[in-house]
């Protein structure tokens, strides 16, 4: 018997659209019972035949200031001298941020022989991820979640132990916010296709969506917060700041107030 929407499904709604990627935490210690609950509802995503092909790893202690350093001779490699004073201060400094996040969660996933499994196997991952990021938000605690060239580093396989069938989908780094940045979606409508007739033909939801040129030149009006590398609208960016005769946008006034204090350490 269908049910009407009730107060369940938009206090879901409502805890989606607040959660945040938070670029920094405080150094109040998470509730282990916190991070039980994130884990206990990654393992209920969704998963085709019932694989469940996911693996945690919760870093604390000495094991988080192995990985920072982990991660740390990870970020030298990214600079063409890894000698350099400058590669060697963002290379410090990512290691002090790491080892300074009160808890980080490397969450694996299986890697099938068959194609077709292993990539629904990664998208259920990546749904469990989602899970553990709501589940936190729900307690008021932040998450922020990283991949890119990080999560596929031989040193991090070598760290983690990882058998070969196995393979890093993503790094979270969780903890309270220190701040937490203001982000705006675009309507549902200009990404939505309602099909209606046999012959697949495409109804849009609300108005005609952007002509091709019109999406293009909106990559235009966005910038990249210097600070926490969030994607900021320039037009209604809440803060900004000019060095060096370059204009650099942010996301908070948070974000400003580091950046002004110390340009070129966020330009390295």
């Amino acid at each position: 018997m269908r049910q009407p929407p009730g107060r369940g499904s938009l206090d879901v709604l409502d805890l989606i659209k607040r959660r945040r990627s938070i670029p920094k935490f405080t150094s109040d210690p998470v509730p282990r019972e916190v991070i039980e609950e994130m884990l206990e509802a990654a393992v209920w995503a969704p998963n085709h035949h019932l694989t469940e092909p996911w693996e945690f790893f919760v870093l604390e202690g000495g094991a988080k200031a192995r990985f920072a350093h982990v991660r740390r001779a990870f970020r030298l490699t990214i600079f063409p001298d890894p000698t350099a004073p400058e590669a060697l201060k963002a290379a410090d400094k990512i290691a002090r941020d790491t080892a300074d996040t009160p808890i980080i969660i490397v969450v694996t996933t299986r890697v099938s022989p068959d194609p077709e499994v292993a990539e629904d196997d990664y998208a259920a991952t990546m749904i469990a991820v989602q899970n553990m990021m709501l589940t936190a938000a729900g307690r008021g605690v932040g998450t922020y979640m990283r991949t890119g060239g990080f999560i596929r580093d031989p040193g991090l396989r070598a760290f983690l132990d990882l058998p070969q069938d196995r393979r890093v989908a993503a790094v979270l780094y969780v903890g309270y916010p220190a701040l937490v940045p203001e982000r705006r979606r675009k309507h549902w409508q200009e990404k939505t296709r309602w099909m209606s007739t046999l012959t697949a033909e495409a109804v849009p939801a609300g108005a005609d969506p952007p002509a091709p040129e019109e999406r293009a030149s909106a990559h235009a009006d966005v910038a990249i917060d210097p600070v926490c590398h969030m994607e900021v609208e320039i037009a209604t960016a809440p803060a900004r700041s000019t060095y060096n005769g370059t204009t650099y946008y942010f996301c908070s006034p948070g974000c400003k107030v580091d950046f002004d204090a110390d340009p070129a350490r966020y330009l390295t």
